[in-house]
């Protein structure tokens, strides 16, 4: 009797389509988070609060490594052997090559293919600013711990760090601070911010992220092309798995996956521009 034996190559691909189910559920709840900065910025309270209870976990680091970073790796490692190997056929060619360029899910495969590129050099961009360039240091004041960040003072900065009790403290106070601080650089345009709340600290650096026009121009790009991929992915994996199987249920399917990388896509753009206008 003949035994059925699965392929490297099958477990692989599978895997990869795993991967990539788990790193679409954290794109959504990840924009889902950060819109709360720019629809709850009078008083910052759901975006503080979620912050916070995630920034207590304990092992916070080693949880981010396996349930993030794991996946992540896995997913753009094996997409990567897939680049490679791969061939995109949904462009015009001088007729040497193939060219099935009216179909619009060879199109959909080539820009999968092509925004992985972008995604690649994105997500390097934003792991080194968001989480070890601009993210708020921990340090010991008067026997309490602070989180503290260095951002451009702006006009609305007072109003909303009384409403975060947050203390600002500007080029001619910094002397209060101690001599660490004393001999950290900081411009007349900039203040050291501190607040006992850690998720406070996340979302003023948040917010003096997306006051620079160059940022809000490059994250706006991230989003939509980590949406494209993330959805048009999600699509990929439930017809690969089994979840739609007919064409009715993948073109309907298809249609909803749609809306929703427009509802996840409008969440990155509320939090990008609206932090960028208030």
């Amino acid at each position: 009797m003949q035994k059925n034996v699965i392929s490297i190559s099958f477990f692989l691909r599978r895997l990869q389509s795993l991967t990539g189910f788990f790193l679409v559920l954290f794109l959504i709840e990840h924009l889902f988070t950060n819109s709360t900065v720019a629809l709850f910025l009078d008083d910052g309270s759901f975006f503080v609060r979620s912050v916070s209870l995630f920034q207590s976990i304990p092992f916070l680091p080693a949880i981010e490594i396996v349930l993030i970073g794991i996946p992540l790796a896995l997913h753009a490692s094996l997409g990567v052997k897939y680049i490679i190997t791969g061939e995109l056929n949904s462009f015009k060619t001088d007729g040497r090559r193939p060219a099935l360029y009216k179909f619009k899910r060879n199109k959909a495969y080539s820009w999968q293919r092509i925004t992985s590129y972008f995604l690649a050099i994105f997500l390097v961009f934003h792991i080194v600013q968001m989480r070890f360039l601009d993210k708020p240091k921990t340090v010991i004041l008067n026997n309490s711990t602070f989180y503290y960040v260095k951002i451009k003072k702006d006009d609305k900065l007072e109003k909303l760090s009384k409403k975060l009790d947050i203390k600002v403290f500007s080029k001619n106070e910094v002397y209060e601070l101690g001599e660490k601080f004393q001999k950290m650089k900081l411009k007349d345009s900039e203040v050291f911010a501190f607040s006992k709340n850690s998720g406070a600290a996340f979302l003023l650096e948040v917010r003096n992220t997306f006051k620079n026009p160059f940022m809000v121009a490059i994250y706006s790009v991230f989003v939509l092309v980590a949406c494209f991929h993330a959805m048009n992915g999600f699509w990929t994996f439930l017809m690969t798995w089994g979840f739609i199987i007919s064409n009715r249920s993948q073109r309907v399917s298809l249609n909803i996956c749609y809306w929703i990388m427009l509802f996840i896509i409008s969440l990155g753009f509320v939090s990008i521009w609206s932090s960028y206008l208030y």
